[in-house]
């Protein structure tokens, strides 16, 4: 059976919490921010040991850790497309999920039972229709690029049949446009 978090410094009203993670990403220590959280208990009715508030801060800071290099991961991915189509931004998202979710089913090994399973499965196969979905549409960008440079060939050979020379020159920028179109798109 798996064990549940249930931080102290999480049954503080709302206001009171994100006081809390701000203070603890500004680096105030842990018993500093607990006798804070202690003067306010006859409001709350809840008392804290700077041990509680380790823990919690601990966890907090962790996840805003991996909340950063998932935020790096997806500007690279983003950059490294350039001038690629509007599905970098998916793709990007589909990578950081996977990481994420394979992040999530290793760290917890044995511990997700029943619902918990079911539902990291059911993003996990979400994200890879996602996938799929984007590889298709790519699939049918490249397609359709290739079926217009071959009609523009088809109608460039028909107009400068008398211009052997001219005609070579268009096809060679026009091998050039499908290139880097396809590029863009890879």
């Amino acid at each position: 059976m798996s064990r549940r978090k249930h931080s102290k410094v999480l049954q503080l009203p709302e206001e009171i919490v994100e006081a809390v993670n701000k203070q603890l990403t500004s680096g105030i220590p842990y018993r500093d921010i607990a006798d804070a959280i202690n003067k306010l208990t006859p409001e709350t009715g809840i008392e804290v040991s700077h041990m509680a508030v380790q823990r919690y801060g601990k966890d907090f800071l962790g996840r805003l850790e991996r909340l950063k290099i998932v935020n790096e991961q997806a500007k690279a991915i983003i950059d490294s497309h350039g001038d690629g189509p509007d599905t970098a931004l998916s793709e990007a998202a589909n990578k950081m999920a996977l990481s994420i979710i394979m992040e999530t089913l290793l760290s917890a090994q044995n511990s997700l039972e029943g619902e918990s399973l079911t539902a990291v499965m059911r993003a996990l196969a979400q994200l890879q229709r996602s996938s799929i979905a984007s590889e298709k549409l790519k699939f049918q960008f490249d397609k359709g690029v290739s079926k217009a440079v071959a009609e523009v060939r088809a109608g460039l050979q028909e107009e400068l049949k008398n211009d052997p020379d001219l005609h070579h020159r268009l096809l060679e920028k026009l091998s050039q446009v499908e290139a880097n179109l396809l590029a863009a798109a890879n």
